[in-house]
């Protein structure tokens, strides 16, 4: 018996779970947040993925990152209808836990996680100890003062670290789906 011819309509996703990033004074975007959402949308306009859940609470300042990034989402074409926004999360697991939720309510189940690549490693993590397999995808990683990226991989290092122990390493897990 053949097996059955995959849907090439259906996209490859259900839902891009995209992790939040700092709004910086005044509601403006990071240029992490920014370039995150961008590769989200991209990924919606391709066809690769249903619908978008935005992740991230209110940090520093106002408003929730997740809120931003639906705006900033909806002004580069996302249908609002294709967005779902997880506002409550502040940090990386309660990201995971939230967003899983969210996408278990509404029957999402192959989930790619949209972060920059240095954030994936821990994100995967995350999601592991939270009860899902996702893929993961990364922008293409923006030029940056090498004191900052320094900084990025320093303060991921220490967080993957602390995520191991706290979590376990052995529960990372890798393939697509819930």
């Amino acid at each position: 018996m053949d097996k059955e011819a995959p849907d090439e309509s259906r996209p490859a996703y259900d839902a891009a779970v995209v992790l939040g990033a700092a709004v910086w004074p005044g509601g403006r975007p990071s240029p992490a947040l920014e370039r995150r959402v961008a590769h989200a949308v991209g990924l919606h306009a391709a066809g690769r993925v249903r619908c978008l859940i935005m992740t991230g609470g209110l940090g520093r300042h106002p408003p929730a990152e997740a809120a931003l990034m639906r705006d900033l989402a909806i002004r580069q074409g996302v249908p609002p209808a294709a967005i779902l926004v997880e506002c409550t999360s502040t940090s990386t697991m309660s990201n995971a836990r939230n967003a899983l939720a969210l996408a278990r309510s509404q029957g999402l189940e192959r989930l790619v996680v949209v972060s920059d690549f240095y954030h994936l490693p821990r994100a995967r993590l995350a999601f592991a100890h939270a009860g899902a397999s996702v893929a993961t995808e990364a922008p293409t990683p923006a030029a940056t003062r090498p004191g900052a990226a320094l900084w990025q991989y320093a303060r991921e290092a220490a967080a993957l670290g602390w995520y191991g122990l706290r979590y376990g390493l052995g529960r990372l897990r890798a393939g697509p789906g819930l």
